[in-house]
């Protein structure tokens, strides 16, 4: 096995255990861990505090009880993480964070102390408005009053250089992972879609200055490779995830490479850093402002579209696939601006609708071979 093959092979086991990753955190460290839902969490206060924040992202289950509580049209994402909590898989968890970024999720944190009253769950609310001083004053208020409530877990004070120190340490990371992707870009035959999910996703359960240091080493080990002989299709994928992993092998199958992403779980988690400043709160609210290019957040100017759009230049990718989480309101709005954008910059684009829990994946499956075709056709 080579040293690349050693390293993935690490992102990949983290990945595909969380919660065997949690148990580990706490039986070495005796620290406690809590779950982030997504997205617009602030997992630096959970850092500061001393703490493990997890992702949070549902998974592929098969969904009894959360009926009970979401109707048919909640999403997948939401429908697993409300089976997972009243199931017990999320046992090992001491708190769960949740930001009310669409409707479904400013329900959840009433559904899950009602379904495992057990698990302290802790509603983030973030501001629509979020860019004037109000909001930034507001949000960085509310990230104090969540600072005390971790406090109270963790029982380790959340002090403002603690913070300060958590907030550069996730920086680091930021950064450390988009030079990965773009070393992945140049690799495509080495980091194929499902490793490069593999790497992102390990992410959330593994403290994150651990996981720049891996990601240190294995963009410094692909620098190292000859130049790219790989000759397939180069795609962007935007949506809110890249699962279930059948998804990113069809990729594969269809030697469409994954070089880019405005993924909620993916890049859209690392290409805004913290701003700088004396006051740690501030800095975390004046991100979320800064922050552009979501369909969880207010964004007047609908500038997605012009974001994914440049995006394919830079990363000189050949078309765009839009995956579509069902019953995901905030994503289904933005997708026409989206498709508009594409289409006046002459971007071939596809659409395919996905869920965690998908009993038949043939319709996908059409339409990325046709759309990998279309884009051969096309060079």
């Amino acid at each position: 096995m080579s040293n690349i093959d050693s390293i993935l092979a690490n992102f990949k086991n983290t990945a595909l255990h969380p919660g065997r990753m949690a148990a580990k955190w706490k039986e070495e460290t005796g620290r406690k861990v809590v779950g982030c839902l997504p997205i617009h969490n602030v997992e630096e206060l959970v850092h500061a505090a001393g703490m493990l924040p997890v992702g949070l992202w549902g998974g592929q289950t098969t969904i009894t009880r959360a009926n009970e509580y979401l109707p048919a049209f909640a999403c997948s994402i939401m429908k697993a993480v409300m089976e997972f909590s009243m199931t017990g898989v999320y046992r090992d968890l001491d708190a769960v964070i949740s930001p009310s970024t669409c409707d479904t999720m400013r329900c959840i944190p009433l559904m899950m102390r009602l379904a495992v009253p057990e698990l302290p769950v802790l509603g983030l609310v973030l501001p629509d408005n979020r860019k004037n001083e109000s909001a930034i004053n507001y949000l960085a208020a509310e990230y104090k009053k969540l600072a005390v409530a971790l406090e109270e877990i963790s029982g380790q004070p959340v002090t403002d250089h603690g913070l300060q120190q958590s907030i550069e340490i996730y920086n680091d990371h930021r950064r450390a992972m988009n030079s990965f992707l773009e070393a992945a870009a140049d690799h495509c035959e080495v980091i194929t879609p499902y490793y490069r999910h593999m790497v992102i996703k390990s992410s959330f359960f593994v403290p994150r200055e651990v996981h720049t240091e891996w990601l240190l080493e294995l963009t410094a080990e692909l620098k190292k490779l000859p130049q790219s002989t790989w000759q397939g299709q180069r795609v962007v994928v935007t949506g809110i995830m890249a699962e279930p992993y059948a998804l990113l092998k069809m990729f594969e199958k269809f030697n469409l490479a994954i070089v880019g992403d405005d993924l909620a779980q993916g890049s859209r988690q690392f290409r805004t850093e913290a701003p700088g400043g004396t006051d740690p709160y501030l800095r975390l609210a004046n991100k979320f402002a800064q922050f552009e290019g979501c369909s969880c957040v207010h964004d007047p100017y609908k500038l997605r579209g012009r974001i994914i759009a440049d995006l394919v230049e830079k990363q000189q990718a050949d078309g765009v696939v839009v995956l579509m989480m069902k019953f995901c309101d905030p994503e289904e709005y933005d997708y026409p601006f989206v498709k508009q954008d594409l289409d006046k910059a002459g971007i071939p684009s596809v659409y395919v609708e996905i869920e965690q829990q998908m009993e038949s994946m043939e319709q996908i499956r059409t339409r990325l071979q046709a759309f990998s075709e279309i884009l051969a056709a096309r060079r």
